[in-house]
């Protein structure tokens, strides 16, 4: 993934923190296990909270200079409900027929 940012930053939206320069996310600082391929993606979604982004967009950002399918990226996003199911009802990702895929929660850049 390609991006203009430093490497430093962090962004948190409701119990998680995304770190960018350590590819790391957290709950509650504790470590949540995920993947590359869904830490760009999730990446992606937190910087345009609220916004649709392409399937497209998501795919050619993700797996830069490969072609994949929508199959690739239905599987990252289940990935990352998995991991930021908190037991309860709130649904960090939302689909939006036919368009891409937004986060719901607000983020905070720090």
């Amino acid at each position: 993934m390609t991006g203009s940012d430093s490497g430093t930053c962090t962004l948190s939206f409701d119990r998680f923190d995304i770190e960018l320069r350590t590819r790391r996310l957290s709950r509650d600082g504790a470590a949540v296990r995920i993947g590359a391929r869904a830490f760009d993606i999730l990446w992606l979604l937190a910087e345009a909270p609220g916004q649709v982004l392409e399937h497209r967009y998501l795919m050619e950002r993700a797996w830069a200079g490969r072609v994949v399918g929508e199959a690739n990226l239905r599987v990252q996003i289940a990935a990352l409900r998995r991991a930021l199911d908190t037991g309860g009802v709130e649904r960090y990702i939302l689909n939006v027929p036919g368009r891409g895929y937004l986060l719901t929660a607000p983020v905070v850049r720090r």
